[in-house]
């Protein structure tokens, strides 16, 4: 897995309440975190992005792999959820996007 490409599965409640949960893994180097930013996840229409910041922590020592989970309300309508990490561009973040019709049931 290359640093700061997230691997996403989404999974999706059609019971009320009905939610979407989207969880990703990535793999991230010694020296560095990942921060969800300000104001994320957001949920415009039929799309959720969720941006996390990547950050310097002199803490961590060894690289590793990280989980994250976002869970958020859902209409039911067909929903994409783009993650973006980093500024989402190669070797200093990347991005995926899953969608609600090829969610797994929670």
């Amino acid at each position: 897995m290359d640093n700061f490409k997230p691997y996403s599965y989404l999974y999706k409640r059609t019971t009320e309440p009905a939610k979407l949960k989207s969880c990703f893994v990535v793999q991230l180097p010694a020296g560095k975190k990942l921060s969800l930013r300000a104001g994320y996840p957001d949920t415009s229409g039929s799309k959720t992005t969720i941006k996390y910041t990547i950050e310097n922590d002199p803490s961590q020592s060894d690289e590793r792999t990280e989980y994250f989970v976002n869970e958020f309300n859902w209409d039911g309508n067909p929903h994409e959820v783009l993650i973006i990490v980093g500024d989402g561009q190669g070797g200093s973040g990347d991005q995926t996007v899953s969608g609600s019709n090829d969610a797994e049931i929670d």
